[in-house]
């Protein structure tokens, strides 16, 4: 409707039929639709891009009650009320579908965003911005990379530090282990060898009497 030259004007871009659903949200921003099976519809979603005429994601939240934007048009909640005795809390999804989060909570009654304070930009510098946006992305997506970078060098260089102790133990140890070979040797009459492969493995076998029971036994003539 605000598109020139159809100002102000209303006009019929499609019908969408069969769809599960109920209850229909649209994004404070525009272009995106959630399509939503609440309640008897045991949480159907469909997010639907209107521009462009096709499902974006189809998902589903069992048993949920309220949808709820938040301001930006960025996300999305929907949530079980203690209406159900079951399945109570909420899951936050990005504009297109995909689930961000999973939060249960038992009783839970509610679900709200923060207000969004006005814009400080005018309408023509938003309209300027979202022109210019893919340059904005540009700028933001090498600021992200070099961001990215930084933490990966730090995090290499905690990787290097956590080698060089582990390095430095096995050192002290193997001093250490040097330091008392001569007293192994003495323990071990003289044996210098710390090889488990040096030794040789007997089993002895040891016989045991426990017990000797004797017992007299009356042989009588007549049972010859």
């Amino acid at each position: 409707m605000q598109t020139a030259p159809l100002t102000g004007r209303i006009s019929k871009l499609t019908t969408l039929k069969g769809k599960q659903a109920n209850a229909l949200f649209w994004s404070p921003a525009g272009r995106f639709i959630l399509l939503a099976g609440l309640k008897g519809f045991n949480g159907q979603l469909e997010f639907y891009d209107v521009d462009e005429l096709r499902t974006m994601a189809t998902e589903e939240h069992f048993m949920a009650t309220n949808v709820e934007w938040d301001p930006t048009g960025r996300y999305v909640a929907t949530s079980v009320t203690s209406v159900h005795e079951m399945e109570n809390g909420f899951n936050i999804w990005s504009f297109y579908g995909k689930q961000l989060y999973r939060i249960l909570r038992d009783h839970f009654c509610q679900f709200t965003w923060r207000a969004r304070p006005p814009s400080l930009l005018s309408a023509e510098k938003e309209e300027e911005i979202a022109k210019n946006l893919k340059k904005y992305s540009k700028k933001y997506e090498a600021e992200d990379q070099d961001v990215s970078m930084l933490l990966s060098k730090q995090d290499k260089e905690k990787r290097r530090m956590l080698q060089d102790e582990s390095d430095a133990l096995v050192k002290k140890w193997k001093q250490l282990d040097e330091e008392e070979k001569m007293v192994r040797q003495m323990l071990r009459d003289g044996e210098a060898s710390d090889e488990e492969e040096e030794y040789e493995a007997k089993e002895i076998e040891v016989e045991e009497v426990l017990e000797v029971l004797e017992e007299v036994v009356r042989y009588d003539e007549e049972q010859r």
